[in-house]
């Protein structure tokens, strides 16, 4: 739960979500190299890193991963990127007046 606080907040960045990726696979990454893990078996072992991950100390490695890089990281992350949100918001759905419907 306090991670998707965290996250909501967009505190530092409306990216941090990716800091704190790269801040988990810097933290496994000696095993994932070491392991020579696929695709499928890095995502089997992230996946069972649930609820055993160290979270004070990978929000702390977000964080400073994410002032470390500062303005040049986020222009390196491309325009819309989840979560970002669009410069114009416009409704998924188009409204109608009553008048138009009738």
């Amino acid at each position: 739960m306090r991670l998707w606080e965290v996250l909501w907040t967009h505190y530092l960045s409306e990216h941090l979500h990716l800091y704190v990726c790269v801040a988990i696979l810097r933290r496994y990454r000696s095993k994932i190299i070491g392991e020579e893990m696929d695709f499928d078996t890095l995502l089997k072992f992230i996946n069972e890193l649930s609820g055993h991950i160290n979270l004070d100390a990978t929000l702390r490695e977000a964080e400073a991963l994410c002032i470390c890089a500062g303005e040049n990281g986020e222009a390196c992350i491309p325009p819309g990127t989840p979560p970002s949100l669009p410069f114009e918001v416009t409704s998924m759905y188009n409204q109608q007046d009553n008048d138009d419907i009738l």
